[in-house]
């Protein structure tokens, strides 16, 4: 009992935290984008917590947000510096987070049987991208931008949001097909989240820039 209250409040702490976040000055309209923002905050915190908990509620969000490969109209890699680091940090799949939390868990039955319980479930949400929600994980070169053409709905409200590896700043960028800003997200994180309603259907610049001396390991989720 005293685990499952723990996971509760750090399921609450989280949460609010996440809600106070000023990210450029926008909420998310749909309830999938949310939960993708709080579980990879949550991730990021088991990870570096070595929280069975934090990583058991981070994976049983994820496999509850359907999602499918992101399909872009192109996409070009920055070609900044592709520094090594010192190991590569896992994805933030269901898959993962459930694995390392076991590990964690060091063998306490209530964790590994809430690790246990997770199950993947698909859940459709409104979608803003062309073909649905959309998925990709890459990574952007040092002092670098990667760059998509992404085909969103009109009157639709269009949504991105980025998380990186932890390593270095990431700002995100969105521009119509004449070249002028749409939205942004630039502060000092690797976290970034854009919402916008388009007003025609048509291809929108997406630029995830780097401005750190290592590269990034980043996903970009759509509605």
């Amino acid at each position: 009992m005293k685990k499952l209250l723990m996971i509760a409040t750090l399921f609450g702490m989280l949460y609010t935290a996440a809600a106070q976040e000023k990210m450029n000055d926008a909420k998310p309209q749909s309830e999938a984008i949310g939960r993708i923002r709080l579980a990879n905050q949550l991730a990021k915190y088991g990870y570096e917590t070595y929280s069975a908990s934090a990583l058991i509620e981070a994976a049983r969000i994820l496999a509850e947000v359907e999602t499918q490969e992101l399909k872009s109209e192109s996409f070009t890699a920055g070609e900044g510096d592709e520094s090594v680091k010192e190991s590569a940090k896992p994805e933030f799949t269901p898959e993962n987070l459930i694995a390392a939390a076991k590990e964690f868990a060091d063998g306490d039955k209530t964790l590994l049987a809430l690790a246990d319980r997770v199950v993947t479930a698909g859940q459709e949400e409104h979608r803003g991208l062309l073909g649905g929600p959309g998925r990709r994980v890459d990574r952007v070169a040092a002092n670098s931008t990667d760059t998509y053409v992404l085909a969103f709905k009109y009157g639709v409200p269009a949504e991105i949001f980025v998380s990186g590896d932890g390593d270095t700043d990431l700002d995100l960028y969105v521009y119509d097909e004449n070249g002028r800003a749409i939205a942004c997200d630039d502060d000092y994180s690797d976290d970034c989240y854009v919402c916008w309603t388009p007003a025609w259907t048509g291809n929108f610049v997406v630029k995830v820039v780097n401005r750190g001396r290592v590269y990034n390991q980043y996903v970009l989720v759509t509605n």
